[in-house]
């Protein structure tokens, strides 16, 4: 582990797992104390143009997080709810900081699967926002 810096010791520690046999790559999370990690571990050879989701195995549905690009108030552009469809690009709400307001669009098209905070609530720099479900 890092001596200097607890977090980078962390992802030290994370990219230094061994990867079990069989599997061509890997996604970490890691969610605590107001910070969140995400490690993508991938074996020499692996194609990796292919995109990194949260479903690790080709028959699940695959889903994106959306995170927190600042530090800040949340503010939803609408009222999102479950089951909601979304457009790559599609504001999906704004992070009021300092005066400033950080635009939060979707990344993918698909569908709203869990909005994890509600308008108003502070958020921190890397906090998941909302799960997708990638179409």
């Amino acid at each position: 582990m890092s001596d200097h810096d607890p977090l980078l010791g962390l992802v030290d520690d994370l990219m230094a797992l061994e990867l079990p046999a069989g599997l061509d790559g890997v996604i970490i999370e890691v969610e605590a104390d107001g910070f969140a990690v995400s490690v993508t571990r991938r074996r020499n050879g692996a194609d990796a143009s292919r995109p990194t989701l949260d479903a690790a195995t080709d028959g699940a549905e695959k889903t994106q997080r959306v995170h927190a690009t600042t530090v800040g108030i949340f503010n939803a552009g609408r009222e999102w709810t479950a089951g909601d469809e979304v457009k790559r690009g599609d504001v999906l709400g704004g992070i009021q900081s300092l005066g400033h307001i950080a635009e939060i669009s979707a990344p993918a098209d698909g569908e709203i699967r869990e909005v994890l905070v509600a308008g108003g609530a502070p958020v921190e720099y890397g906090q998941p926002l909302f799960v997708i479900a990638l179409r």
